[in-house]
């Protein structure tokens, strides 16, 4: 009887319907099943990490984090403080930590190695630390450019192989992570897209508002549209996904045409001009493209160039 009496409190039942079911029915009362939202906690709150923050909004509970936040719904936290950083992680208690944080410029990575070092492995290096701590999976957010580029076409079994200090910083994180049970690396191209923050159409960091640089107009990349990461990235946690996964448009293109394709939509084309590259610092890998089968495999499309056009020329 007591037991019928806690359950029909459990679920705002009044007791003689609990004491009902058990004298008149022959299926012993069942505890409620108690449902949980999944709670994810995202580093780096740009224009990948906003992204991520919106959509995945819509299903789990998300707390965002960035060193620099001006935003009352992110948490402003600097990743290189392992102490701040595990007593936020300790507080949120977060199931799933989303590490997007980087310094994704080669060219400042070859100029300000300490910097590269900070932000691209010793950040990854302090939240694997602490979700190991608290058992909580982590999704890193790698790159296209941890390979050399002399092959394309990389699948998620081929080595990276670049010796650039972005590239190197980037595969010894991916290294560390993928030691955490139950990880996920996530290499991803060129990103493009509607940044609603900014109002702005941008190609990873950079807007057609500036004058774009392309010192090697015919290197060669199959970039992704950005609304597509959140819906791949969930779609690996619904399906308990772990390892490496690659995220790439269907398309390889030339990355001038790709950029004067995409500014025509604002008529800035102008904005797109190629350059002298004879003082470049670094030459870009001339074919960075990731093949998507993996991800094909699980029933996982990504949008084609045409169809984002279509959809950018709406803002």
């Amino acid at each position: 009887m007591a037991l019928h009496q806690t359950l029909a409190q459990t679920l705002s039942w009044p007791s003689s319907y609990a004491t009902c079911t058990a004298r008149c029915s022959k299926v012993p009362a069942r505890t409620p099943k108690i449902w949980t939202i999944m709670k994810i906690a995202i580093f780096g709150i740009g224009f990948l990490g906003g992204k991520l923050m919106k959509y995945l909004s819509n299903e789990f509970e998300v707390v965002g984090a960035s060193k620099n936040s001006h935003d009352s719904f992110v948490k402003q936290i600097d990743a290189t403080d392992i102490n701040r950083l595990e007593e936020f992680l300790n507080i949120e208690k977060p199931d799933i930590v989303i590490d997007t944080i980087a310094l994704s410029s080669y060219f400042l990575c070859e100029k300000d190695p300490k910097l590269c070092k900070t932000l691209n492995y010793d950040t990854a290096k302090n939240i694997a630390k602490i979700c190991r701590k608290i058992n909580a999976k982590m999704i890193f957010i790698s790159s296209s450019y941890v390979f050399n580029g002399k092959i394309g076409n990389y699948s998620e079994t081929d080595i990276p192989d670049s010796t650039n200090k972005y590239a190197r910083s980037k595969i010894r994180a991916e290294k560390l992570v993928l030691k955490l049970k139950d990880a996920l690396v996530i290499r991803i191209e060129p990103l493009y897209g509607y940044d609603e923050k900014d109002n702005q159409i941008k190609v990873g960091t950079n807007t057609f508002e500036s004058d774009i640089a392309v010192g090697y107009p015919d290197i060669l990349r199959n970039p992704v549209y950005i609304n597509d990461i959140p819906k791949v990235i969930k779609s690996l946690i619904e399906n308990n996904q772990s390892g490496i996964f690659h995220i790439a448009g269907p398309r390889k293109m030339k990355w001038i045409d790709f950029l004067k394709t995409l500014a025509s939509i604002i008529h800035a084309e102008n904005k797109v001009t190629i350059v002298d590259n004879s003082n470049w610092l670094l030459k870009p890998p001339h074919d960075s493209s990731l093949n998507i089968s993996k991800i094909n495999s699980l029933g996982i499309t990504t949008t084609s160039f045409e169809i984002a056009l279509n959809e950018l020329r709406r803002f």
